[in-house]
């Protein structure tokens, strides 16, 4: 019998990765393409469906996954709204990829293609129950229960990013304020770190960025507390708390064998999870720290890609 192959699509904002993968989440092939915002939704499918049928293992595929970033109706397959991609509104993507090569399409929420490739991935499909927590410029979330994708009553379930741990707290993009994206969002760290170091200068960030702390990234902080900065430690402290806080809610709430933590923030590492750790231990119930293994994804840029054509395959 012949391996059942699968084609998986991470559409981003800067590059649409591609690739055939095989029914243990494998890849067997891989290839990309830069994302063209300006151009309209018909021509980037049709760049996208061009690149993937190049691939030599392409008509050997069965069925098609997307992942998409932002709101996106996993019923029908359209693309509601995507902060990646400003011209897509209301997109019927699973309609016209299927017209288009004939094969069967799902279409689904980053986050949750996310939670797929971390189940297979970094999890090796041994858990019944993960949480995957994509920490970059905004903070998902996808729930694995029972070894199955759950979704919610209209696909928007595991938005861990927006969740409120303070009403009174900074105004964020979704409308909403003091949700866990305005604390632990790789543009809101960049924020806080700047005016923290306003307060508390640091020798190693000023060369680093020249002293114009516009420039600080996560990359820059972790960079610093590499190399022993106590402000980067104390800013990713910061951090590392506020993640501990909603992680805690979500162990009480959804008592999982695994949560596993990826995107660009997560390369914090030590100095994220440590702190993040501690305020977990303090808030959450003992049973329930104890049932979790909490890991951070090693194979971050690939779980996207991954996830979409394993969602294929489920």
């Amino acid at each position: 019998m012949s391996t059942q192959l699968y084609l998986g699509i991470d559409m981003g904002g800067t590059n649409i990765k591609i690739a055939v993968v095989n029914h243990k989440g494998e890849i067997i092939e891989e290839t990309s393409i830069k994302t063209e915002i300006k151009q309209s939704p018909m021509n980037v499918i049709q760049s996208v469906i061009k690149r993937a049928s190049a691939l030599k293992n392409y008509a050997k595929t069965k069925n098609t996954g997307i992942g998409v970033a932002g709101d996106i109706n996993c019923d029908n397959g359209v693309v509601r709204f995507s902060p990646n991609l400003p011209k897509w509104k209301n997109v019927k993507l699973k309609e016209i990829m299927e017209k288009l090569t004939g094969k069967k399409v799902i279409v689904d929420n980053d986050a949750n293609t996310a939670a797929i490739g971390a189940f297979w991935l970094d999890a090796k499909g041994k858990p019944d129950n993960l949480i995957c927590v994509t920490l970059g410029t905004g903070v998902g979330g996808g729930l694995i229960f029972n070894k199955k994708l759950y979704r919610g009553a209209s696909c928007t379930a595991g938005e861990i990013g927006h969740i409120t741990i303070d009403y009174n707290g900074r105004k964020c993009k979704c409308g909403n304020s003091g949700c866990s994206e305005t604390y632990i969002g790789a543009k809101y760290v960049s924020e806080y770190a700047k005016n923290y170091l306003n307060k508390h200068r640091s020798a190693i960030i000023d060369r680093m960025t020249g002293k114009n702390y516009s420039l600080i990234t996560p990359e820059i902080l972790h960079d610093a507390a590499v190399k022993g900065d106590n402000s980067a430690i104390e800013i990713w402290r910061y951090v590392g708390e506020k993640l501990g806080i909603i992680l805690a809610g979500v162990l009480n709430f959804a008592n999982p064998d695994m949560i596993i933590l990826c995107g660009g923030i997560s390369h914090a590492g030590k100095f994220l999870t440590g702190p993040a750790k501690k305020e977990i231990k303090e808030r959450a119930f003992k049973s329930a720290v104890k049932a979790c293994k909490i890991k951070i994804s090693r194979y971050t840029s690939k779980l996207g890609v991954v996830g979409a054509a394993m969602l294929a395959n489920q």
